[in-house]
């Protein structure tokens, strides 16, 4: 059976939407009260805007706003997995590597 290669701009598309809305739905809680003390207001706060970035940049002809949120999006995933890891792999951790698995798709794919 041959791939379905019509459908990637949509399965780009549905990719896109899914991490921007799990990321903001995930971590637009965590802002309520705002800490400005605290590196993990940062760190959700991070999360947040790259996430619409992410969403945003997908609206433009060249792909370094995309590649941009791709990276931090990435990086702040595999900050998240590497300080919450305590020896055993748990369900965040899991989420937390398909995150970053997603967004480093974008920071290699840009806006095809």
């Amino acid at each position: 059976m041959k791939p379905f290669k019509a459908g990637l701009p949509f399965a780009t598309w549905l990719m896109r939407i899914s991490l921007a809305l799990f990321l903001v739905l995930q971590n637009v809680n965590s802002l309520s009260p705002i800490e400005l003390s605290s590196l993990s207001y940062y760190f959700t706060l991070a999360f947040v805007v790259f996430a619409i970035l992410l969403f945003v940049g997908g609206f433009f002809s060249k792909p370094t706003l995309t590649v941009v949120s791709g990276l931090v999006i990435t990086g702040l995933s595999i900050y998240r997995l590497v300080v919450s890891f305590d020896g055993a792999i748990s369900q965040g951790d899991v989420l937390y590597l398909i995150v970053a698995s997603v967004a480093f798709y974008f920071v290699c794919q840009g806006n095809k």
